[in-house]
């Protein structure tokens, strides 16, 4: 069977692969090669370097990137940079030479592109190649230089290759795996279920005036109109007048399984007693109420599908990708403040650092953009905390009145706060239950979310581990009061409160 992919955040990835693969090349290239002249002349070892090394990065920028993503090719191309780099290296200095960070390019593109055996195996070479270099030279085993790059290597390689497991090895791993399989059944159910939405047989505008067209037939009305419900307001999708006196309007709900769906308003013509077109006026309506009833199912699976995802995206960037970039920065902070590097190697690898900053910024941001996701409702999102809490985590218990729909803004940054403060009791806190409890209205409201584990010490670590700046930031955008309450072994309350005092 076909496996299916999400294209779109892979074909994001991977461009940002490449882009950072042809940044790395060319700016490790060229200040090898102006550091090489500069320092050594233009010799012969000096030019046999640069030619090496600029005929390699020519190569791996012309070749089709989908050519390179074959094993076979992909392990030559891995296995001749690694060769390419060491005889810059060898050429230029040994291990103090300027080419050492262009040894960096086999192991990202191994460890990308291809995953963790072609990384590992690379980095492996590229260590070994340093080494005997090293050895050849009688220079310090332990030198400075030499510990830092092979630890930047190494870093390099494990960051990248987690990148690639969960961005592409995992979803595209053998059936068994369980998550994606069901992720792709429901993603192909939905495809189903939104063809379907499109037909003329689960359209509420064409159903509504197709059931008032065949309504005008039996019962005599001067004007009607038809709504679906839409949370706490409704929508009318199809109205019709008729020639005549309009009488007083008259209301019947759409009902399907005891829940509304919408309502039928009527004007009659000069009718006294409406109630005997009842029978009529119902089974007009059968049709109405199955076709919202689909469109609001629809919806509600399609919500909670995409919300999941999403949920497991921000996840798995927060508590992996975003700790790798971090681990790759500091790699280069220990480069960056050895003494005994040149200027202009200083001044790339800053630049390379600033680089690996504007990443961490940028996956902090997607995380945000995608944890404050549209919420149906403050109650629905409370259910949802609970049905993606982990098995062995402490209990949630909800105890939350919700009379009507904040605004939608404030639906979003409270949902977002509640995430946050469920999340802190069940990383920090070691509580065994986790109450959501409160009263909900469109105006006004309150929330707190209290656990019963084991506090925060001081305030400082209160702020830090209870998520203080950016729970105020989101109340405060919206003119919400928070409150946070902790003590020693006397769990947290976390009250956000809306609205009039």
């Amino acid at each position: 069977m076909e496996r299916l992919y999400p294209d779109g955040m892979r074909d994001s990835w991977e461009n940002r692969f490449e882009w950072i693969q042809s940044l790395l090349q060319w700016v490790s290239l060229v200040a090898g090669v102006g550091l090489s002249v500069l320092e050594y002349g233009a010799t012969s070892g000096v030019i046999t370097a640069s030619v090496a090394v600029t005929a390699y990065t020519i190569a791996m920028q012309a070749i089709p990137q989908r050519q390179k993503d074959t094993p076979l090719v992909g392990g030559l191309l891995a296995l001749l940079g690694v060769v390419t780099s060491l005889l810059a290296v060898s050429l230029t200095g040994g291990i103090d030479s300027p080419f050492l960070l262009y040894l960096t390019v086999p192991v990202f593109f191994a460890s990308a592109f291809h995953g963790g055996i072609l990384g590992g195996f690379t980095t492996l070479a590229t260590i070994a190649g340093l080494a005997a270099i090293s050895a050849s030279q009688d220079s310090d085993p332990l030198s400075g230089t030499l510990i830092l790059m092979v630890v930047f290597y190494v870093l390099v390689s494990i960051t990248f290759t987690q990148v690639r497991r969960i961005f592409v090895d995992e979803p595209r791993s053998l059936p068994g795996s369980g998550r994606y399989d069901r992720l792709e059944t429901a993603h192909r159910l939905l495809e189903d279920l939104s063809s379907l939405a499109g037909s003329a047989e689960l359209s509420p505008i064409l159903i509504g005036r197709s059931a008032l067209r065949d309504l005008a037939a039996t019962v005599p009305y001067a004007a009607a109109s038809i709504a679906i419900r839409d949370g706490s307001d409704e929508i009318t999708v199809a109205s019709r007048d008729n020639p005549g006196p309009a009488g007083d309007r008259v209301e019947y709900p759409i009902i399907l399984n005891d829940d509304r769906l919408g309502t039928l308003t009527l004007r009659p013509i000069g009718v006294d007693n409406v109630e005997r077109y009842d029978e009529d006026i119902d089974r007009a309506m059968l049709g109405v109420s199955l076709a919202f009833h689909n469109v609001l199912l629809l919806q509600s699976i399609a919500h909670r599908a995409v919300r999941e995802e999403r949920v497991r995206v921000a996840r798995e960037l927060h508590d992996d990708i975003g700790p790798s970039l971090v681990s790759i920065g500091l790699g280069l902070d220990l480069t960056i403040h050895q003494g005994d590097l040149e200027p202009e190697t200083r001044e790339h690898l800053t630049s390379l650092r600033e680089t690996v900053s504007e990443l961490v910024d940028e996956v902090r941001a997607t995380v945000t953009k995608l944890r404050a996701q549209q919420t149906g409702s403050l109650l629905e999102h409370a259910q949802s905390l609970v049905a993606d809490a982990p098995a062995d985590g402490p209990s949630i218990i909800i105890d939350l009145v919700e009379h009507s729909l904040p605004k939608e803004e404030s639906l979003q940054q409270l949902g977002a706060i509640m995430t946050e403060a469920v999340r802190n009791a069940q990383e920090h806190a070691d509580a065994r239950t986790i109450r959501i409890e409160g009263i909900v209205e469109r105006e006004s409201g309150e929330i707190r979310i209290r656990d019963d584990g084991v506090g925060a010490v001081d305030s400082a670590d209160k702020q830090n581990r209870y998520g203080m700046v950016g729970m105020k930031e989101r109340a405060g955008s919206i003119g919400a009061r928070l409150s946070v309450v902790s003590a020693q072994n006397r769990g947290t309350s976390v009250t956000v409160a809306w609205g009039p005092r």
